[in-house]
């Protein structure tokens, strides 16, 4: 597998004749955190990883010289932001990094709290975190900027849904004003998937009303429903200064999971102006500060339509590292009050298998549709091309990785074994015919 550890990698703030502050860094059981505490820890940066368990990728890293296990976030919020604090309050920590979405989003929206232990917490502010993530108020946004956008509706009542889909343009998508919503304690997250994609009027009111419904942490949050533009999913993913941007990277999906279109398991790097110019739009309205990946469709005319914006570190902050932006290192030195700069320039057309999960997941998904072909695209990826997880001078997250998929795979398979036999002994189950 491709080497991934850089020369430049080994300057540290050391040679300042100062010794680097410590970071924590939460999320430690994801490639994007593990990536983060490489990027850091290579250059001499004390890194303690967080995580809900001892056993994620960036906690089993040599990088990591400290480990913290907190309460998880989407079980109690609440008490999760006690911990941190007490924690914050207790240890010497110059910046906590949250790295998923509903750690991003409760460190939001309690960064007053956190911040008052004396702890930088690297998340935009409410006001300005909520623009990008609620996806009503982007898009609001969006329409007076000159960067291309699906026809979007929105209402504050969802029993208004009539109105909404009258004359809309389909097919079109039900989506979640954000992945994760705070309520009740809770953090709930919603994952767009099939049931989302609607091509009549009569079935986007019934699939609206449906999920709206059986969900109560949707109302006050209702939906939005935008058009669907069918194309190829492309990024471009940035460290900002309050609207302007320091450092940009781009890529594109080769493959999903699921293959029909989700998140990222083979990418590209690429390079297009057009797209340079549009995210750059949409972070200056923003007045974005920090890292954030913006998310366009690319037509077959060679448009990019605006999709989401996601203000946090993204899952594939491998890649970037991978071909010349190291986005974390560059993040450090910003929140030590630094103005770094990139030159613009990273390697294009490299690929990167992110093996653990999504590409493991998509070459089961062909199996499962006798699709055995993809075992030969699976292996030259595996042979070839960069990897997320996988690194020569820190093999331990790689074999824990492959144990987790390992123990993924076998509860799967128990599962499906299991509903199979008690199908075998319900006599009413439908699978159970003559």
């Amino acid at each position: 597998m491709p080497n991934q550890v850089h020369s430049e990698s080994q300057l540290t703030t050391t040679e300042a004749g100062t010794d680097p502050p410590r970071v924590l860094v939460l999320d430690g059981d994801g490639p994007a955190a593990l990536r983060v505490v490489r990027s850091l820890g290579r250059r001499g940066v004390p890194v303690t990883v967080g995580g809900t368990s001892r056993m994620g990728l960036g906690m089993v890293s040599r990088y990591a010289d400290d480990r913290y296990v907190y309460p998880d976030p989407a079980s109690d919020y609440r008490r999760f932001v006690d911990h941190l604090r007490e924690y914050l309050s207790a240890n010497d920590v110059f910046a906590v990094i949250p790295v998923s979405d509903a750690s991003s989003l409760v460190c939001s929206q309690h960064k007053a709290e956190l911040a008052e232990t004396g702890t930088k917490v690297a998340v935009e502010d409410p006001e300005t975190f909520e623009k990008a993530y609620d996806k009503g108020a982007l898009f609001e946004l969006a329409a007076d900027l000159d960067v291309p956008t699906p026809e979007t509706r929105q209402r504050d009542d969802y029993a208004d849904v009539v109105d909404l889909a009258d004359g809309m343009s389909l097919p079109a998508v039900v989506k979640y004003r954000s992945k994760t919503v705070l309520d009740g304690g809770k953090a709930h997250t919603d994952l767009i998937d099939d049931v989302n994609y609607v091509e009549t009027e009569a079935a986007l009111i019934s699939t609206y009303q449906v999920l709206v419904g059986r969900n109560s942490h949707l109302k006050g949050h209702e939906p939005i429903v935008q058009e669907y533009v069918p194309g190829e999913t492309t990024a471009a993913v940035v460290l900002a200064d309050e609207g302007e941007v320091l450092a940009q990277f781009q890529e594109r999906r080769v493959r999903t999971y699921p293959a029909s279109g989700g998140n990222s398991a083979v990418l590209e790097s690429m390079r297009d102006e057009k797209m340079h110019r549009y995210a750059e739009r949409v972070v200056e309205a923003l007045e974005w500060t920090g890292p954030a990946m913006v998310e366009f469709m690319r037509t077959d005319d060679g448009e990019y339509h605006l999709i989401e914006v996601n203000g946090r570190y993204w899952g594939s902050v491998p890649f970037a590292v991978a071909c010349g932006v190291d986005f974390p290192w560059l993040h450090y030195r910003q929140l030590l009050g630094e103005t770094p700069e990139h030159d613009g320039e990273y390697r294009t057309g490299e690929q990167m298998q992110r093996l653990f999960y999504e590409d493991v997941k998509w070459l089961g998904e062909q199996i499962s549709q006798r699709r055995f072909g993809a075992f030969g695209a699976f292996g030259r990826a595996l042979a070839t091309h960069e990897h997320s997880v996988s690194a020569w001078d820190d093999p331990v997250p790689a074999a824990g990785a492959v144990m987790q998929s390992a123990a993924l795979t076998a509860q799967r398979l128990f599962d499906r074994r299991g509903t199979r036999l008690a199908d075998a002994d319900d006599p009413s189950s439908t699978t159970n015919t003559t």
